[in-house]
C-alpha cells in the first residue's frame, strides 16, 4: 500500500496536464521600427493576450514535461501570421503544434508595413527560461547561414520575410 500511495505523489510529475507560463515578450526589431509598424500597442497586446489565453485552454488536455521554450511570431502588413517555436530542449510534438496553430490562426494586428516580430518566453512546470537566451529559431539559422553566435547582428525582418 505504501508503495502504491509514493506512486500516486509522482504521479503529477511524471502526466501533468500542461499548463504555460509567459515569462517573457521579447521584440526582435528596434523600438524605432516597431514604431512605424504599429499605429499603437494595443492592438499587439490584445493579439498576445488572446494567444496566451487560447494556448492554455488548448493544452490544458495534454500532459507534457518540463520544458521552456520560445513562441516567435511573425505578423505581415497583409495580416499574415508564421510562428515558430524556438528551444534547447525538447517541446513535445503535441505542445509545439498547439502553439502554432494557435499563434497562426488567432486574429491578426495591424501592421503599416513589413512585418512585426517578436517571441513569448513561456515555461511548463515552472522550470523558467535559461538566462541569456535570444530566440532564434533554426529555420532563420538555415535562411541566415548562421549559428548561434553569429546570429546576432542579422536583420530579423529581412531572415522572416525569407523565410514565409
Amino acid at each position: 500500500m505504501k508503495i502504491f500511495a509514493f506512486l500516486l505523489l509522482l504521479l503529477p510529475l511524471v502526466s501533468n496536464a500542461a499548463q504555460a507560463n509567459y515569462l517573457m515578450i521579447k521584440y526582435m526589431q528596434p523600438k524605432v521600427m516597431l514604431e512605424e509598424r504599429l499605429d499603437s500597442v494595443d492592438g499587439l497586446a490584445q493579439y498576445i493576450k488572446q494567444v496566451e489565453v487560447d494556448i492554455n485552454k488548448k493544452i490544458s488536455e495534454t500532459s507534457s514535461t518540463q520544458t521552456w521554450g520560445f513562441l516567435v511570431i511573425a505578423v505581415r502588413a497583409d495580416g499574415k501570421i508564421k510562428a515558430w517555436m524556438d528551444s534547447d530542449v525538447e517541446v513535445s510534438p503535441e505542445i509545439t503544434k498547439s502553439m502554432l496553430d494557435v499563434a497562426q490562426n488567432t486574429q491578426a494586428f495591424s501592421v503599416n508595413k513589413g512585418a512585426v516580430v517578436f517571441a513569448i518566453g513561456f515555461d511548463i512546470g515552472d522550470v523558467g527560461l535559461q538566462p541569456y537566451t535570444m530566440p532564434f529559431p533554426n529555420e532563420w539559422k538555415k535562411v541566415a547561414a548562421c549559428t548561434n553566435e553569429d546570429c546576432d547582428n542579422k536583420n530579423i525582418e529581412e531572415i522572416v520575410l525569407k523565410s514565409w
